[in-house]
């Protein structure tokens, strides 16, 4: 694991009872906005990778039990399997996630790339555990990531944009396809 990971883990481990109280209203935010620009069905089989609390499952309650949160730090994972006893979080690096191939319908990766040393890679991943046809919903911080060098990196992973987007809370969205 690189240093730059190791750190982000620490940190976020140091600080995972404090993190829904500083960050719920703004994902929730992004949540919203970026959930309104798809179609999605409960039935859907949906990652989060990054999910830290698993404040995705608070957003998206009525399909929790098609929904696998997936992070570094266990202590935010444990922060999350307090309110959501039955919900599956994983401890894993979102550069070798712990899935089969063509796995999921939809994967999540919402204010995360920022934190990575090798960003491409998560996103590579993302791919590959895609079922064909398979949406990736991605948001970067607007201070380190431009629309182009999102669009860039989403398009050299393999995936097909199908809207890029500055969200209206500091970070950029991307909605993209797996064909």
């Amino acid at each position: 694991m690189s240093k730059k990971k190791h750190d982000v883990m620490k940190r976020y481990n140091e600080t995972a009872s404090k993190y829904d109280d500083r960050y719920k209203i703004i994902q929730e935010k992004k949540y919203r906005e970026i959930f309104s620009m798809i179609d999605y069905d409960i039935t859907d089989i949906i990652l989060d990778v990054g999910s830290g609390t698993g404040l995705l499952l608070d957003y998206l309650s009525s399909s929790i039990e098609n929904i696998i949160c997936c992070d570094l730090s266990f202590n935010m994972l444990v922060e999350g399997k307090k309110r959501h006893s039955k919900a599956n979080f994983i401890c894993a690096d979102s550069d070798h996630l712990p899935f089969r191939d063509s796995s999921f319908n939809l994967t999540t990766c919402i204010s995360v790339i920022q934190n990575l040393p090798e960003p491409l890679q998560t996103i590579k991943e993302s791919f590959r555990i895609l079922k064909r046809g398979g949406r990736f919903l991605l948001t970067a911080l607007d201070k380190i990531y431009s629309d182009k060098k999102l669009r860039d990196i989403c398009v050299r992973a393999g995936y097909e944009i199908n809207k890029l987007w500055h969200l209206s809370v500091e970070d950029f969205s991307v909605v993209a396809k797996k064909s």
